[in-house]
């Protein structure tokens, strides 16, 4: 309701919960004036609650995570993300597809984190978004976004989930926000979706029997069972379906 939603941040909270969320990225357009009721919230319904904003334009989206101030949308993007980064924040590019808000930004800088899977991936055989993503950089972070805005109208809360590899308290945002930097990430369709998560130099895959782990290097493995460990390499790693639909996200 600070921006164009359509919901209080309690009932935003008590959805996430209802989803079987551990955190949620609360970022309203061009606003920070949320910030402040979040903890509360966060605390009433015993969900992690990260601060942060959608610095919106016509030619781009990004969220800065955590409480860094409001950041200027009307100045070029390499001064959101040094004002993000001076204040202990982070940004990521939203939806570099997005029809009529793709990335159009200019930057010197190529920031890791990118929400890669975006709810509007329709049709998810079409490699548009990885594409991207790789030619982005090639040590690039997913991220998911449900981008919800109302129920009903957009997708719910969790769909795509991401999960964060976090030390110390889970309750802290700011500890979120430190895996989040440290790249700990992977994404999945839902909560309860098939799962593929880093294990040092090697793969778990989760709940994916017969799915296919494709490589950086283009290289597919057959996962064998519903708990699967394969070696790892460098670089973004995707379980695919038999029709080469993306199921599964990791760095």
């Amino acid at each position: 309701m600070h921006s164009d939603g359509a919901q209080t941040i309690d009932e935003l909270a008590a959805l996430a919960v209802s989803r079987g969320l551990d955190f949620l990225a609360v970022t309203d357009h061009n606003t920070v004036s949320h910030h402040p009721w979040l903890p509360g919230s966060a605390r009433r319904y015993g969900i992690t609650l990260v601060p942060g904003q959608e610095v919106t334009t016509d030619r781009g989206h990004a969220n800065v995570f955590g409480p860094v101030g409001w950041i200027d949308f009307r100045r070029p993007a390499d001064e959101w993300l040094g004002a993000a980064e001076r204040a202990g924040g982070l940004l990521s590019i939203n939806h570099p597809l997005g029809g009529d808000c793709a990335w159009r930004q200019p930057v010197t800088v190529r920031t890791p984190l990118v929400e890669v899977w975006h709810s509007g991936w329709w049709d998810r055989t079409w490699g548009a978004p990885l594409a991207w993503a790789q030619a982005w950089r090639p040590d690039v972070v997913p991220v998911g976004g449900s981008d919800f805005h109302r129920p009903g109208a957009d997708a719910l809360p969790g769909a795509p989930t991401t999960w964060v590899l976090v030390d110390g308290d889970p309750t802290d945002d700011g500890a979120v926000r430190h895996g989040l930097a440290a790249g700990r990430t992977a994404v999945s369709a839902g909560p309860d979706a098939p799962l593929l998560l880093r294990l040092g130099d090697e793969l778990l895959a989760l709940d994916a029997d017969g799915a296919l782990l494709g490589y950086p290097d283009g290289r597919h493995r057959v996962v064998r069972g519903d708990r699967c460990l394969l070696p790892a390499a460098d670089g973004l790693h995707v379980l695919e379906s038999h029709r080469m639909e993306v199921i599964a996200l990791c760095r």
